[in-house]
């Protein structure tokens, strides 16, 4: 499948997930037996780990799979969903699973090969994304060592408008993953400029280069 006609099956889905969770909700009593339904077929489709995979697997599907597995799984109120759209949401939750996990192993890879080198400094992820005119992008970088790291970003605010944004934060070095219960080294910063941004990013990185400790 082109990317274009991918674009369209996702869209397809991520509305038919709109749309099957507005009813739900709309219903407070069948919401649960909803969530339920939509996490078991996700569930059986685990073992495709791809999104090619994904998109042939929903080519092979059918209703009536649907219709079996409400049935097997005792779901109350099943009688009263709406079994395409359903379907549709749970293959849209797969593919965020599968892109989850893509971006969890790129995450490690990139940590295996930077440890390698001896890189003093790792970039997790670097996304962009383009919009108005705009390249919008979200990045994270980690010292290796220490595991402080430095999330930028150009983000889109709907009062402040277009923000340049620098938030240090603390790290699993080993994972990459978020420490929770620590407290970030340093307070988010926003700006107007591009450059400003760059300059305090400079800043942030010779100072935890300096390997002055973060708690």
């Amino acid at each position: 499948m082109d990317q274009q006609n991918l674009s369209t099956q996702l869209a397809n889905w991520r509305k038919a997930e709109d749309k099957f969770y507005g009813a739900a909700l709309s219903a407070p009593e069948i919401y649960t037996s909803g969530v339920q339904l939509v996490r078991g077929i996700a569930n059986s489709l685990s073992e495709v780990e791809s999104v090619e995979a994904l998109l042939e697997a929903y080519a092979d599907s059918s209703i009536q799979q649907v219709v079996d597995l409400a049935e097997a799984l005792d779901i109350r109120h099943r009688d009263f969903l709406d079994y395409n759209l359903a379907r549709a949401a749970a293959f849209y939750l797969r593919h965020r699973e599968i892109l989850e996990a893509q971006a969890k192993a790129g995450v490690e890879a990139r940590l295996e090969e930077a440890r390698r080198r001896g890189d003093e400094w790792v970039t997790l992820y670097h996304v962009e994304q383009e919009g108005r005119g705009v390249t919008f992008f979200q990045q994270l970088d980690m010292v290796l060592s220490t595991g402080v790291g430095i999330y930028s970003a150009i983000e889109l605010d709907w009062e402040k408008g277009r923000m340049y944004v620098v938030e240090p934060m603390m790290l699993d070095p080993t994972t990459g993953e978020p420490r929770r219960e620590s407290r970030p080294p340093d307070p988010r910063q926003e700006f107007t400029s591009l450059a400003d941004m760059d300059e305090a990013l400079a800043v942030l990185r010779k100072k935890y280069s300096a390997g002055q400790d973060a708690v």
